[in-house]
C-alpha cells in the first residue's frame, strides 16, 4: 500500500487545484505580465507607463504615491503617468501594480476576503512605513512583499472556505497557533503554500524569502538571519497579528513583546512603532477610497490606539492634490502640457523618449484618443515610420505605420510634403483616397501634426479614434499644436545636447 503523501506532494496537489479554477488562469497571467517586464530600462518604462494607463485604479494609485513626499519634492502636482513612471522607476511600478493586482482580484469575494485583504494592506503599508523610518532604500519592495506575505492564508480561505474556517476555529476554541492549527488540517502550512504559488508566478526572490514562518518565534541571532527584508516583513506581519486580528484588551502588551524583540535588530525606538501604525492607517484608508471601499475606521483607529495608548502623535496626512479631480476634469489637457513644458525647461538631465511618451501621454488622456503615435522621418526623408505608441492596439499601428512622402503616400504623404495640418474625415466629407487611408490605419478618424524643427520636417504625432465621436474641437486642436510645439523643441534640445 501506498505512503500517505509527503507535506510537499499534498502542496502540489494543492496548487493543482488552485490553478484549475476558472478564475485563477487569467489573474496568474496578469501578475505575471506585472513582474515579467522587460530588463530593458527603456522599454520596461514605456510598457509599464501602457499597463498603468489601462487600469483606472491603478493610474491613481501609482500618482498618489509619485505625488507623496517621498518622491515629489518640487511642490507641483505630478498628473502625468509617464513622469510619475520615470521618477518612481519601474522595479516600484511593478510592485504597485502586483499588490493592487492581489487586492482587487480577492477583496470582492467575501466579507471575510475583505477583511484579509484588509490586513494584507496593513501589513503592506507598514512594512513601507517602517522601511522608510529605518532608511530601507527600496520601500515599495518591502510594500509588495508585506502585501503577499500573507499570500497562502488569502488562498486557503478564497478557494477551502471549509478547511479555513476548521483552522480558524481550532485557534479559538483551542489556542493553537496558526502554524499547529494548519498542520493538523492541511498538513501543510498557509506559507509551505504561499511560497509555491510565489514560485508558480515567478515572483522577485525577495517576495519568496520574506514568506516563511512568519509566525514563529525564533531566538533573535535566527531572526536576524532572515536579513533586513525578512525581519522588516516579520515585524509587519506580527504587528498586523498584535493589533488587529487579536483582542484590542491584550494589544498592548503584545505589542511591547514585538518591540522588545525587534526593536533592536531593526533600530526603531518604541515611539516608531506608532508612527509607523499610524502612517499605514492613513495609506490603507487613502487606498480604500481610492478604490471605493468601505473601511470602518472608526474601529481599526481604536485598535490602533489600544495597542499604542498614545505613544506618539498620530502622522500628518500627507493628502497633496485632489487627483481623482485633477486627472478627471475638463483642463486635464491644459495641465498636462503644462506639465511637459515645466520638464522641458528644468536644466539637468534631459530624455528625450521619457518627453515624448508624456506628450503622447497628453494626447492620449486629455484628448480622449484610442490610440496616439510619434512618427519620425527617415534620414533620405522619402517616408515616415512609427516609432513610440500608446493605446490599445497601437503597438501594432506603428509597426504598419509607414508612408512614402510622396503622391504614393496617399494624403498622409501630401499632408506632410506640403507640412500642413490633417484631420480626417474632414468637415465636408471624405473622397475615396482619404476614406481608403482610414480604412488602413482601421480609424473612424484621426489627425496628423507635423512636427518641425527649424522649419525642417522630422516627424509627426499621429492621434485616432475607433470610433465615431464627436469632432476635435478647436480648444483641442490648440492645445494638440502645442504639443506638437513641445515636440519639436523637445528633439531640438536633445540634439543639442548630443555631442557632435
Amino acid at each position: 500500500m501506498a505512503g500517505e503523501p509527503s507535506r510537499q506532494e499534498r502542496v502540489s496537489a494543492c496548487l493543482r487545484e488552485i490553478a484549475q479554477q476558472p478564475d485563477f488562469p487569467s489573474f496568474s497571467v496578469h501578475i505575471q505580465q506585472v513582474m515579467q517586464v522587460l530588463e530593458d530600462q527603456e522599454a520596461s518604462l514605456r510598457r509599464l507607463t501602457s499597463l498603468v494607463l489601462r487600469d483606472y485604479s491603478l493610474t491613481l494609485r501609482v500618482l498618489r504615491t509619485a505625488n507623496s513626499a517621498r518622491y515629489n519634492r518640487s511642490g507641483r502636482p505630478i498628473l502625468s503617468v509617464s513622469h510619475a513612471v520615470v521618477l518612481l522607476g519601474a522595479e516600484a511600478i511593478r510592485h504597485l501594480a502586483g499588490s493592487l493586482a492581489l487586492f482587487e482580484h480577492f477583496h470582492k469575494r467575501s466579507p471575510g476576503l475583505k477583511e484579509l485583504m484588509l490586513l494584507s494592506l496593513l501589513t503592506a503599508n507598514q512594512n513601507r512605513a517602517a522601511a522608510a523610518q529605518i532608511r530601507y532604500p527600496r520601500s515599495e519592495e518591502a510594500y509588495l512583499c508585506g502585501m503577499f506575505c500573507n499570500l497562502g492564508e488569502v488562498l486557503i480561505a478564497c478557494y477551502f472556505p471549509r478547511p479555513y474556517a476548521l483552522i480558524l476555529s481550532l485557534i479559538q476554541d483551542q489556542n493553537l497557533s496558526t502554524r499547529e492549527a494548519c498542520l493538523r488540517v492541511l498538513q501543510f502550512t498557509y506559507d509551505d503554500l504561499g511560497q509555491a504559488v510565489a514560485q508558480y508566478w515567478n515572483m522577485p526572490d525577495q517576495v519568496k524569502s520574506c514568506i516563511q514562518d512568519l509566525e514563529a518565534k525564533p531566538p533573535k541571532r535566527a531572526l536576524a538571519h532572515r536579513g533586513l527584508l525578512g525581519m522588516l516583513t516579520s515585524f509587519s506581519h506580527a504587528l498586523t497579528t498584535a493589533v488587529y486580528r487579536r483582542d484590542p484588551e491584550g494589544a498592548r502588551s503584545r505589542v511591547n513583546l514585538l518591540i522588545k524583540a525587534y526593536l533592536p535588530l531593526l533600530r526603531l525606538h518604541r515611539e516608531d512603532v506608532s508612527r509607523i501604525l499610524d502612517t499605514a492607517l492613513l495609506d490603507t484608508k487613502n487606498t480604500f477610497s481610492l478604490l471605493r471601499v468601505p473601511l470602518d475606521n472608526l474601529r481599526l483607529t481604536r485598535q490602533t490606539q489600544a495597542a499604542t495608548a498614545g505613544a506618539a502623535e498620530a502622522a500628518a496626512a500627507d493628502s497633496g492634490p485632489d487627483l481623482e479631480q485633477l486627472t478627471s476634469g475638463p483642463n486635464l489637457l491644459e495641465q498636462l502640457t503644462h506639465e511637459v513644458e515645466i520638464l522641458l525647461e528644468a536644466p539637468g538631465e534631459f530624455h528625450l523618449n521619457n518627453v515624448l511618451m508624456m506628450i503622447l501621454e497628453a494626447i492620449y488622456r486629455g484628448g480622449h484618443f484610442d490610440r496616439v503615435l510619434f512618427c519620425l522621418i527617415n534620414p533620405a526623408h522619402t517616408y515616415i515610420q512609427g516609432r513610440l505608441a500608446l493605446g490599445e492596439g497601437a503597438d501594432g499601428l506603428r509597426d504598419s505605420f509607414c508612408f512614402p512622402l510622396s503622391s504614393c503616400g496617399g494624403p498622409i504623404g501630401a499632408a506632410l510634403r506640403m507640412k500642413q495640418e490633417l484631420f480626417l474625415p474632414e468637415a465636408g466629407g471624405a473622397g475615396s483616397a482619404e476614406q481608403e487611408t482610414l480604412r488602413v490605419l482601421g480609424a473612424a478618424s484621426f489627425g496628423l501634426l507635423p512636427v518641425l524643427v527649424d522649419n525642417v520636417l522630422v516627424g509627426g504625432l499621429y492621434f485616432d479614434r475607433l470610433g465615431a465621436e464627436a469632432p476635435t474641437d478647436a480648444r483641442t486642436a490648440r492645445r494638440l499644436s502645442k504639443l506638437r510645439d513641445l515636440t519639436g523643441a523637445a528633439i531640438k534640445r536633445s540634439r543639442c545636447a548630443t555631442p557632435a
